[in-house]
């Protein structure tokens, strides 16, 4: 995609640096990562050829994996869980599934690999064992490699973007703030600029304070 002509909306900047701040917060629940994997499909569906194929399937195995697993955690074995499984890890969709990415050889490992996870998490349903293992096994070491594929593909997708415009990222969120509040968002736009590869070596202006300071 570098050097293509498109000229995305400034939105789409602030709507990744949305998600890599959740992402970092590490806070993220079931409803959290599905809005991570909707951002990927969409990325992806506009720009098929933005990740490789191995990366994308990896990420999309990760996060669809994290949103069943958080629904889990959250709700234990429950309806909501198998609600979650069937919508992400559909029953007998084989590698023809609009979920089994990859090359045409990787298919079928990914086809595989959604098969055992779905089953993995029908068996913690049915007899009520198994559950701490499965959730120790989708932890932090597991959320950690997806959070590093995740950034891995802002980077990607930022190094197609066009060079950012921080006084157009500002008053873009100031357009959208309620009446009355001005939001600093400055801050974390430097911290995620800086994370996908836009060094700004000068001081970022920040937004003037509002006339009283009311103290926290």
């Amino acid at each position: 995609m570098a050097g293509s002509d498109v000229s995305p909306s400034p939105s789409l900047r602030l709507a990744l640096a949305g998600a890599w701040w959740a992402l970092r917060g590490r806070g993220l629940d079931g409803r959290g990562w599905g809005r991570l994997l909707a951002l990927l499909e969409a990325v992806g569906g506009g720009a098929p050829g933005l990740l490789r194929p191995r990366h994308r399937a990896r990420l999309s195995l990760g996060l669809r994996a994290q949103v069943v697993t958080s629904v889990l955690q959250e709700f234990g074995p429950s309806p909501a869980v198998l609600d979650a499984l069937d919508w992400l890890f559909p029953e007998g969709a084989g590698s023809g599934s609009g979920y089994a990415l990859g090359t045409l050889q990787g298919r079928p490992l990914v086809a595989v690999a959604e098969e055992s996870f779905r089953e993995q998490v029908l068996g913690i349903l049915g007899s009520g064992r198994g559950l701490q293992p499965f959730l120790q096994e989708y932890g932090s070491r597991f959320r950690d490699s997806l959070g590093n594929l995740f950034l891995e593909f802002l980077r990607r997708l930022e190094s197609a973007l066009p060079p950012p415009d921080l006084d157009h990222l500002e008053r873009l969120c100031l357009s959208h703030a309620p009446h009355g509040c001005r939001p600093r968002p400055l801050p974390i736009l430097r911290l995620y600029l800086e994370e996908v590869g836009h060094a700004h070596p000068a001081p970022v202006p920040r937004p003037l304070p509002p006339h009283k300071t009311t103290p926290t």
